[in-house]
Parts: C-alpha cells; sequence; structure tokens
C-alpha cells in the first residue's frame, strides 16, 4: 500500500530498498509505511490544532497565556506531570536540590563529543547539499557543524514548470549525503567548470547535522494508502537508514534539526517518531540526538514542557530572527498590526527576553547531577553574503560591513550567554570581577555556537573570535584599539576593531557592559527564581517586565511607506526563487547595501506583516514615499520618489496596488540592467581584438589605410560564431524570468484575500509545477470556500489534484 514516484524508483533507487543497519536488516520502504500508519493520525491532529489555534477568536491574552499550573502534561513513557511540577524540576536542578521533581537533558544517553555545543565552540553553517558543491564548501569551511537541510533552506521537494527536471532535488541531495559519507567525491570534483576539492581529511570534517521537514510539510513522491507521506517520516527515514552505519564509522551519529515546533503536543508526535526508529534499528533509547529551532513563539509558552518531553535527547536550542518575529507578527494578526519589522533586530527588548529565555532554560535543563553542562543555547543566523571583487557595481566595497556586523553580532551573543549564579546578595559583578574570584557563585558561558549562511573564509572568521575566544581574551577584545575603515567616505570600523563609542553605548544599554566598558554577566540569585511563579512573573529577570509581557507583547513603533515597499520587494524576490525551485536564495537587499542569504522565513515574515496591514488598513505613522526604479550606485533599485504618502495613510487595497505596479516596473527595469551588465561583459572579451582592427583605420586620416568596411569584416572575421556564442552561454541568467509576472499574481491574490495562510510557501511549492493555465485556476480556486472549489472538480473544471493541494495548504487533514 506504500507508492513510490516510479521515476524515484527508477533514478534514486539505491536510497531505497532492504539496507543493513546496526546488524539489521530494514527496509526503507517497510519502515516508512509503518511509521506512516502509525503516526500520520496523531501528526495530522497536531497540524489541525495549528490552525483551529490561529482561528480561534479568544484574546491573545487568553489562549496564548502560559500553562495553568495545574495543566497536565504526558511523556512518550506515559510520565504525567503538571506544568508546576515540570518548572519545579527545572528549578531544583538549576539549585542543586536533589528532590524527586528534578530532571535534565541527556542524563541517561551521553552527548557525544562531536555534537557537544560547549566543547565544539563556533559558527554552524546550514543550506542545501545539492548541488556537490554546496556539501564540498560546507566541509571545507572552518565551523563546528554543518546543517545538511530539508527545510527552510533545502533543494526543492518539487519540480519547477520547465526546469527540465524528471525527480525533485531534495532526492539528488540525499543521493550527495550518502556519496559524501562513503568518500565517493571525486578529487576534484568539476561543477559548472569549476573545480572543487575536499581539502580536510574526515576526521577533520564539521559535525554534521540534518536537518529534517516540518510537520506541515507532505511528501508527494511517496504515497501511503493514497495520501502524501509526512515528509519529517521520509526525510528522517532515508537519512538513517542510509548514513547510520557511515556515520557510526567515522566516530559520529545520526544528529537532527528539528524546525518549528510549536507545542509539546508536536513535540510528543516527534519524539515517538524518534523512539520507533531506535526500537527497529536496536538503538539505545536517546541516541539519537536533536537540536531544536526555537522560531515559534509559541512554543515558548511551553518551552519547559518541550525539553522535558525530549530530555532523553535535547542537545541545543537554536534562537531565530525571522521565523520567530513572523509568528508574533502571526500570533497576534487579528488584534494587533506589528511595526516595521526591519526595525526589530536581535537587539529590540522583545528578542533579547527571548534570547534570555532561551538561554536560562537550557542552563536549568542542560545541567546533570555532577554540574556537568549536557546542553546549550545557540545563536541566530548571520546571513549576510559576501560580494565578488568582479560585482558589476563594486558593492564588494561594503564587505567591511558585513565583516563587522557579524563578529559584533557574535560578540554579543556570547555575552548574553553569560550567566552567573550567585550565592551572595548581589546584583551586578563583573567578568573580571568572577574570574579573579571576588565574588562566590558559578559562571556560565552558554552561548558559543551561532549560525552562518555562507562559508565564505574571511566572514567565518570573523564570528568564530567572539564565539572562540576564552573568556579572559573577551574583555581583551572590547578593549581593542578603536580602527575604522573608509567606504565612500564613510569610516566603519575595522573588523579587528575594539568596541566604537556608538557599539559601546548599545552593548551597556543591553546591560553586557558597565560605563567603563566591563563585561557584565548576567546575575542570577537564587531567590530571584526559586519558585515557578517568580521565574515566570519577576520582573527583576526580564527587563522589568513579567516574562510573558517581556516575550510577546507587541512593540511600539513606526510603519512606514519605505518599509513597506522593501517588504514586498523582499517577498516578491524570494517567492520569484521559490517558484524556480531555490529554497536557499541571495537577494541584494537595497536598504543595507548588501547581499543575504534568504529561505522560506524570509516570504514568512514579510508576507505575514503584509497581510495585517491590509487587513487592518494600517495606518502609515511618517511622512514618505513609494519609489520608482533607477539605477545607483547599489544597482538598479527604489529609489525615486513615486508615491507621495503622508503620515495618518491607511494601506488601503488601492495603495498597494500602485506599490505592486512600481514593483512591476521595478522588475522590468532590474531585467533591462542584467541585459545591459550581460552584454558589457559577452562585448568586453572581445575588446582587444576588436581595438586592433579599429586602430589599423584610424592610424592616419581616418580610412585613408582600411575602408570601413574593410574595417568591419576584419572586426567580424576575429569575432568566431562559436566564441561568441560561448561567452553568450556563460553570461545566461540563472533563473526563468517567466515567473517574475506569476509571483506578482500570487501575491497580489494572497495578501487581498481574506484567508490566511500559514506556512504560505506551500503555496508557491504548490503552483510550481503547474502549466501556466492550470496554475491560474488553481491559485484562484485555492482562495476559495472548499465547497465550490469541491464543485469546480465534479464538473471536471478542475483536477482533482487541485483539492488535494487546497487541504494541504489550508491544513485540512
Amino acid at each position: 500500500m506504500i507508492e513510490i514516484n516510479p521515476l524515484v524508483v527508477k533514478n534514486y533507487g539505491d536510497l531505497l530498498g532492504v539496507k543493513t543497519v546496526n546488524n539489521r536488516q530494514v527496509s526503507v520502504e517497510g519502515l516508512i509505511e509503518e511509521l506512516v500508519r502509525e503516526f500520520r493520525d496523531e501528526i495530522n491532529r497536531v497540524i489541525r490544532a495549528r490552525r483551529e489555534w490561529l482561528n480561534d477568536k479568544r484574546p491573545v491574552r487568553v489562549k496564548g497565556a502560559f500553562p495553568h499550573w495545574e495543566e497536565k502534561f504526558v511523556d512518550a513513557d506515559g510520565n504525567v506531570r503538571t506544568f508546576r511540577e515540570i518548572v519545579q524540576g527545572l528549578i531544583d536542578n538549576l539549585l542543586d536540590r536533589d528532590s524527586p521533581l528534578r530532571w535534565g537533558l541527556n542524563w541517561n544517553t551521553p552527548v557525544p563529543d562531536d555534537l557537544h555545543p560547549l566543547k565544539n565552540p563556533g559558527l554552524e553553517i546550514t543550506g542545501p547539499w545539492y548541488p556537490m558543491s554546496r556539501a564540498i564548501h560546507q566541509i571545507n569551511a572552518d565551523v563546528a557543524s554543518m546543517m545538511e537541510d530539508e527545510e527552510d533552506a533545502s533543494p526543492a521537494w518539487y519540480i519547477p514548470r520547465g526546469s527540465g527536471r524528471a525527480v525533485a532535488a531534495v532526492w539528488e541531495a540525499r543521493r550527495v549525503v550518502n556519496r559524501v559519507l562513503r568518500g565517493e567525491v571525486p578529487q576534484p570534483y568539476y561543477e559548472g567548470g569549476k573545480e572543487y576539492r575536499i581539502k580536510k581529511p574526515r576526521d577533520k570534517w564539521p559535525t554534521l547535522i540534518h536537518r529534517v521537514p516540518g510537520l506541515h510539510i507532505l511528501d508527494f513522491d511517496i504515497r501511503v494508502d493514497g495520501k502524501p507521506a509526512p515528509a519529517i517520516i521520509t526525510s528522517i527515514v532515508i537519512y538513517t537508514v542510509n548514513n547510520y552505519d557511515l556515520l557510526k564509522r567515522a566516530g559520529s551519529g545520526v544528529y537532527f534539526y528539528i524546525p518549528k515546533v510549536q507545542t509539546p503536543d508536536e513535540a510528543l508526535v516527534i519524539e515517538k517518531i524518534l523512539r520507533r526508529v531506535e526500537d527497529r534499528l536496536g538503538l539505545k533509547r536517546g541516541e539519537l540526538k536533536i537540536a531544536m529551532l526555537y522560531e515559534e513563539a509559541r512554543a515558548g509558552l511551553y518551552l519547559p514542557v518541550i525539553f522535558w518531553i525530549w530530555r532523553e535527547r535535547l542537545v541545543k536550542s537554536n534562537n531565530g530572527r525571522w521565523d520567530y518575529l513572523g509568528s508574533l507578527i502571526e500570533m497576534w494578526k487579528d488584534e494587533a498590526v506589528y511595526p516595521d519589522p526591519q526595525n526589530i533586530t536581535m537587539t529590540h527588548p522583545i528578542m533579547m527576553a527571548y534570547q534570555k529565555w532561551n538561554a536560562l532554560l537550557c542552563l536549568m535543563a542542560g545541567l546533570d547531577r555532577g554540574g556537568r553542562l549536557n546542553a546549550a543555547p545557540v545563536g541566530g543566523m548571520a546571513a549576510v553574503m559576501l560580494y565578488r571583487p568582479d560585482d558589476p557595481y563594486q558593492r564588494n566595497r561594503f564587505n567591511a560591513r558585513a565583516l563587522r556586523a557579524i563578529w559584533l553580532d557574535k560578540l554579543r551573543e556570547r555575552l548574553i550567554g553569560l550567566i552567573f549564579l550567585t550565592e551572595e546578595p548581589v546584583r551586578k559583578v563583573t567578568l573580571n570581577d568572577i574570574l579573579k574570584g571576588r565574588v562566590k557563585g558559578r559562571l556560565f558561558d552558554l552561548f558559543r555556537q551561532s549560525w552562518v549562511a555562507t562559508p565564505e573564509e574571511s566572514y567565518v572568521k570573523a564570528g568564530n573570535e567572539p564565539l572562540r575566544a576564552s573568556l579572559e581574551e573577551l574583555q581583551q577584545l572590547i578593549n581593542r584599539p578603536v580602527k575604522f575603515v573608509e567606504v565612500d567616505g564613510v569610516k566603519i570600523p575595522a573588523v579587528d576593531s575594539g568596541l566604537t563609542e556608538q557599539e559601546r553605548q548599545l552593548f551597556i544599554k543591553l546591560g553586557l557592559i558597565d560605563e567603563d566598558g566591563n563585561i557584565t554577566p548576567w546575575v542570577i540569585r537564587p531567590d530571584m527564581l526559586d519558585t515557578p511563579e517568580k521565574l515566570l512573573n519577576n520582573p527583576e529577570l526580564w527587563g522589568g517586565k513579567d516574562l510573558w509581557s517581556a516575550l510577546f507583547e507587541p512593540p511600539k513603533g513606526d510603519i512606514t511607506a519605505e518599509h513597506i515597499q522593501h517588504a514586498f520587494y523582499m517577498a516578491a524576490n524570494y517567492g520569484f526563487q521559490l517558484l524556480n525551485g531555490n529554497l536557499a536564495a541571495a537577494i541584494d537587499d537595497y536598504e543595507l547595501g548588501q547581499r543575504f542569504m534568504n529561505d522560506l522565513a524570509t516570504y514568512r515574515i514579510f508576507s505575514t506583516w503584509l497581510w495585517t496591514l491590509l487587513r487592518h488598513k494600517a495606518v502609515i505613522t511618517k511622512d514618505g514615499a513609494f519609489k520608482g526604479p533607477a539605477r545607483t550606485s547599489l544597482g538598479v533599485i527604489p529609489a525615486e520618489d513615486r508615491v507621495k504618502i503622508p503620515a495618518g495613510t491607511p494601506f488601503t487595497e488601492e495603495l498597494f496596488d500602485k506599490l505592486w505596479d512600481l514593483h512591476m516596473e521595478w522588475t522590468l527595469a532590474f531585467y533591462d540592467d542584467l541585459d545591459r551588465i550581460a552584454a558589457e561583459r559577452i562585448l568586453t572579451r572581445f575588446t582587444d581584438r576588436v581595438k586592433r582592427a579599429i586602430a589599423e583605420a584610424y592610424r592616419a586620416g581616418p580610412f585613408r589605410y582600411q575602408s570601413p568596411r574593410e574595417t568591419a569584416k576584419k572586426i567580424a572575421e576575429v569575432i568566431t560564431e562559436e566564441e561568441l556564442e560561448k561567452a553568450v552561454v556563460e553570461n545566461q541568467p540563472r533563473f526563468d524570468r517567466s515567473f517574475a509576472p506569476v509571483i506578482m499574481e500570487i501575491l497580489k491574490t494572497k495578501l487581498k484575500s481574506p484567508m490566511y495562510l500559514q506556512h504560505s510557501g506551500r503555496l508557491i511549492m504548490a503552483l510550481a509545477p503547474l502549466p501556466d493555465e492550470e496554475r491560474d485556476l488553481a491559485l484562484k480556486a485555492l482562495f476559495t470556500p472548499r465547497e465550490e472549489v469541491e464543485r469546480l472538480v465534479r464538473e471536471g473544471r478542475l483536477r482533482p489534484q487541485v483539492l488535494e493541494l487546497y487541504d494541504y495548504i489550508h491544513d485540512n487533514r
């Protein structure tokens, strides 16, 4: 009753079939079928619950409150504890109280050394392992671990129309992983005319972690009883069965990054799946270790419970930005409108509370009975992609700003993770006081890992320095002499500079250093959190607020025309990449003058924010303008004021239509400029030969020795068709431009519809493979009531597939 796409079987049959794993015979298809039958209903139930929560009309403060203290939760062994008992157990663990409620992470199955976040300081790199060159880049990077991604930056799980692919790219990535682990990468390896080599011996590779898709994603290549399988099951099984023995022989293991979890019920079904895989492979309970992507606001309500359910295997919990902020906007979509999300950086109070909550819980749960840490938090993404020296606009001159930004970002995270559990009634201490033994207590140094999107050597080096520095060196980094580099007349702090005065003032405001520049760890006294009520409600812990308010209260701020346009630009550009089958997409951010690697979180946050603005007819709070395209030193960007918008103007559909028109105008101008650049590059290749012919024609009186016709003939002779064709091919665009108007129609339909789509990137994934006419019909149908879609299917005006897609993107399971 399991059906697999015949083309998958034909082309990737080596990933299927019966394998020997841990000396046991295991069928890939059989295990997938077994797990789908056992857990699909549970997965469907928790995904329906997400939708029901979003549709719940109760106020967020009611439906989104922390659990009642006596609310009961169950783990995979059937143990039942109340919320109070779970939180009390954490407190007892932190304060070393040997009570019956005490619990912690990984007490029974130790964390492998290669995965331990405190034993392997440095950056973690994430991205798809297709094509193989990306895998090689990650292996060669100076990082602590590498995340082979089947989630937000996955190779496509679908086949874009016109791509020429027969099977979704995710299958090739799975083979790449297996080939790499088998040692089957050619040395050298050639791809796109370039040569690649793995430069490290196997025992020096970064630790490999497999990032699985969320529970909401379906795998349409594998069906059980006619229905698509949950993608998390196919991803876990194919990766584990094919690679477990290879990883064990290399001294590592099977480790997963788990994304998008919102509730204990979701955590529990994942725990059950992992346990069943362990049982079938004869593994010890907790051998399959996991890291959590703490990127959903609702997860923060239940974080102690989620940790408790995963206590046999959770090793680290990662902070995000775009997904987390997008989930907050989504949480409040019916009640409040967020200000410009571009201004809510990781130093904003709401994001600081988020990072500190993650760090404190990792500390409380991570300690074992001997006081050793078995878990730690992981910092957020540094997504800048450095510009190449041959950038047509010389934007590589801004790379110095990018290098400084990642250094400062990772230094800030490192300092946030300094927590001093004091034995004395003190409120503030310096790191130097602690290191000199002037105060009693224990210092914890938690944020030793963080994320990066590019393997570029200088960028990775800049981010690694503050993460890998010793405690004694941290203060020295801050106190280094202040140095600047100058770009376009603007002084930018050098990557190896100490803190500038502006940076110092920011760190002082965040409580990370004092007025004298001394590092000031977060001081926690036992009396600040020795009861569950204090942990959640003590304003001394959470910046003068209770924890709920610190984490979830919508921030105040401006809504500006410029950031509305920027949000549409980012959503449209990323959506265009999705239609082309690229979930990991580099986009030029004209506001910052930098190039960023983006994934599904980009589309989520900006499309969600724009949807809420339109639903509430949000008022623009500052005078501003929507801008038309112009060619500037940063490329063709929205640069000329075109539609003046005074403060107090509501963001209506009419105003949205003007924005839409301007972006379409920008799109045409952008491609026109791309063609200009390509034409100039092609012609530049033949400049010297043309110059010699011209020089002969002009060397005396013009055309005295060589006529214009003879000159033209010589030029034509020196530029052969073969060379010209090669130059044209080498300068071809990477992406299918015909998708540009398609994403514009998708965004117009989605943003104007009263229907809200959670995880709305799935809409684009569903539409990308369809022919133009069928896609247009499907797009309209997907934003109509389901009964209307059923009628159109019955009448033969829509294929039955559209109803399946409808239920997929609307979570009707």
